[in-house]
């Protein structure tokens, strides 16, 4: 394994704090698996056997609803943890369904084993109690800006989160890098792809962004957090 794969574990939400025997432990427990793009590494409803840390590459995280809808919760990056209910209620399966964005690689561990693992080394599962809370707050401040705030609040918050997460700083701006559709957009701030396209031109008219086949390239930050703080009127 790599150095700096071996990093990224060492440095992942999951294993953040371990001690470096409960590392190495891990590390030789893991399997690294590779999914092409649009590829999935779990679906929805599927028994949760395996967490991982995402290694290279990005992963969807996507729910269908009861009535069909698709929804993408958030788009995970290197170091990221997904399918962490594995270790609290893997009896439950998977809440969401793991979709490759475009060619990534993490590594797994089997349920049984990282349990085992957790009841020697406590952070690990303090450290899955904290994603999980994360999650949850996540879910509320999405609730309450579906309430309270405008859509082009909710989709300018979306593209500077995701450009916190994995912009790429370049002469004209910020490049969100990863590829991203109208339809994440979409789906990420609870609108329509019509509204998001139409914001999206309107935006790009203004000289806020520069809209690439699935790429976004953010070049005012400062106009587009003034839009998300809502005090462009």
């Amino acid at each position: 394994m790599d150095k700096e794969t071996i990093e990224i574990i060492r440095r992942s939400n999951l294993f953040q704090d371990a001690s470096p025997a409960t590392l190495e432990q891990a590390l030789a427990l893991g399997i690294l698996r590779s999914v092409e793009e649009d590829g999935f590494f779990f679906m929805q409803g599927d028994p949760a056997t395996h967490a991982y840390v995402l290694v290279t590459g990005r992963v969807k995280m996507v729910q269908i609803t009861p009535t069909g809808q698709q929804i993408t919760l958030r788009i995970m990056t290197p170091g990221q943890t997904y399918g962490g209910i594995a270790l609290l209620k893997p009896q439950d399966g998977y809440p969401a369904t793991a979709q490759a964005a475009e060619n990534s690689s993490a590594m797994a561990w089997d349920t049984a084993k990282l349990r085992t693992l957790a009841g020697k080394e406590p952070s690990i599962s303090l450290n899955t109690m904290q994603l999980m809370h994360g999650y949850i707050l996540e879910l509320q401040e999405r609730q309450k800006a579906l309430v309270t705030e405008r859509v082009e609040q909710r989709i300018a918050r979306i593209l500077l989160k995701l450009a916190a997460e994995s912009g790429k700083k370049m002469d004209e701006g910020v490049l969100i890098d990863m590829r991203l559709t109208r339809q994440d957009v979409a789906e990420m701030s609870g609108t329509t792809l019509y509204t998001v396209s139409r914001t999206l031109s309107e935006w790009e008219r203004q000289g806020l962004l520069k809209i690439g086949r699935e790429r976004v390239l953010i070049r005012d930050p400062h106009g587009l957090v003034r839009i998300a703080d809502d005090l462009v009127k």
